[in-house]
């Protein structure tokens, strides 16, 4: 099967490298050419040491050995002006989180008991399924079952930080996701991968045999024949790509204006109802690290700070970052985010960079050139109903497959923010049209 993949970013490279594998022959188009360097990803993206499909896929791209073991990540966590290192890991370790109230932490013992009922229903590589937990927001669902102390110190910060938004309006399925995926008491650890993930960009592409830049202007079907595709690199007058499936791996956005004749009504008022929350992240380099180990300071409401989370990473011999130096990176709440649209970036760069001063004195004077990244539609917003809407889109899209259509959508907005939900999106899109053309083969199937 002739297929063209929408999108270069971690989505679409997941889901060309899967579809290349499984013998279909697959070409990529993007704005970006990764000769530019120009790579879609934060310099300081962690991710989990039980993130199995991102682990999976450095493996089969040859990158193990140098991008894993990944490099722990100590999780800290302010209160009152004092930075605290924390084991969210372990419910014994949640209990001992600063602020937590010992009346509140013997309510962990529920924790156990709540992940069991619903277990069932928590597949973080097919989200919508929990769609019949979405009716609660995260701060009612914790302060409920734990208490004030337990949403205020651990549940709030941990969410906000994977989901940034307010814990008063993210569903708790966010909160019963992250937890399944990364289960307290498990082995696994946060950490960040060896040398700078656009690695894999750089294999992925390589592995592609037809690279296309431009901007999509349409996909149209082509009666029972497949898609014709145009778009602006062609030059006037080309002939449209003509191809027999189509993986749009863009934003929700886009992806709604790209596909818009190919849409059933219900898939419109999907698109056109995702959201997205700004971020503005900033990355400093460091003549010195404030400590040996990488580092992920929690910043929790109430603290006086812009920022929502710091990570550090010192210096390694063999690593991105010289041996005694070291590198930061310094993320935005969602409401700097928003007032700081107008504001120039030397101005949000300076409450920024106060931020990691205040948080680590010492570091004042060290701080050396920085980079400031803004995006109007930076992290998907999986508020109370998000879950719901998504298992309607998937029926929708069940639908339509079974009917032949051979149009699929990949992007972290249908599975969750991170490298891992990049990734998981696009395996899913490569395994959903693998399938369908299996069985639409020969003998493949009634």
């Amino acid at each position: 099967m002739n297929i063209l993949v929408i999108g270069g970013g971690l989505s679409g490279l997941a889901a060309a490298w899967r579809l290349r594998r499984a013998g279909h022959a697959v070409s990529l188009i993007d704005r970006r050419d990764p000769a530019d360097g120009d790579f879609p990803l934060a310099e300081l993206d962690s991710f989990h040491s039980s993130d199995r499909h991102v682990v999976t896929w450095i493996s089969e791209l040859g990158l193990a050995d140098r991008l894993l073991p990944l490099r722990p990540l100590q999780v800290a966590q302010v209160l009152r002006g004092r930075t605290t290192a924390i084991d969210p890991q372990r419910l014994l370790g949640i209990a001992a989180i600063p602020g937590i109230r010992k009346r509140h932490a013997l309510r962990l013992l529920r924790w156990s008991r709540l992940m069991s009922r619903y277990l069932p229903l928590l597949d973080p590589t097919a989200p919508e399924r929990a769609a019949d937990l979405d009716y609660r927001s995260v701060s009612d669902f914790a302060g409920l079952y734990f208490g004030e102390s337990v949403l205020k110190h651990w549940v709030a910060p941990e969410v906000e930080d994977f989901f940034s938004g307010e814990a008063s309006e993210l569903s708790r399925v966010t909160a019963l996701l992250l937890w399944r995926a990364r289960m307290a008491g498990s082995s696994g650890y946060p950490g960040l991968a060896r040398s700078g993930l656009e690695a894999i960009f750089g294999v992925a592409n390589r592995a592609l045999a037809t690279r296309h830049h431009g901007a999509v202007l349409g996909i149209e079907a082509e009666g029972t024949q497949g898609y014709a595709v145009s778009f602006e690199g062609a030059g006037a007058g080309a002939t449209p790509l003509r191809v027999d499936a189509v993986v749009v791996a863009t934003s929700a956005k886009d992806a709604g204006q790209l596909a818009a004749t190919q849409l059933e009504p219900a898939e419109r008022d999907f698109f056109g109802g995702v959201c997205y929350r700004p971020t503005v992240t900033l990355t400093a380099d460091l003549e010195r690290a404030p400590s040996g180990m990488p580092e992920r300071v929690r910043l929790p409401h109430g603290e006086g700070f812009s920022a929502e989370s710091v990570v550090f990473e010192p210096g390694l011999a063999g690593s991105r970052v010289a041996s005694g130096a070291g590198m930061a990176m310094v993320r935005a709440r969602e409401a700097f985010a928003r007032t700081a649209a107008q504001v120039p970036d030397d101005g949000v760069a300076k409450g920024l960079l106060a931020d990691l001063e205040n948080l680590y004195p010492a570091l004042v004077g060290s701080v050396g050139a920085f980079r400031l990244h803004r995006s109007a539609a930076g992290i998907p917003a999986f508020d109370v109903g998000a879950y719901r809407a998504l298992a309607r889109f998937r029926r929708v899209q069940e639908d339509r497959r079974s009917r032949g259509r051979r149009l699929y959508f990949a992007g972290n907005y249908l599975i969750a923010p991170g490298v891992e939900g990049q990734v998981v999106a696009g395996f899913r899109a490569a395994a959903d049209l693998i399938a369908d053309a299996r069985h639409a083969a020969p003998g493949g199937g009634s």
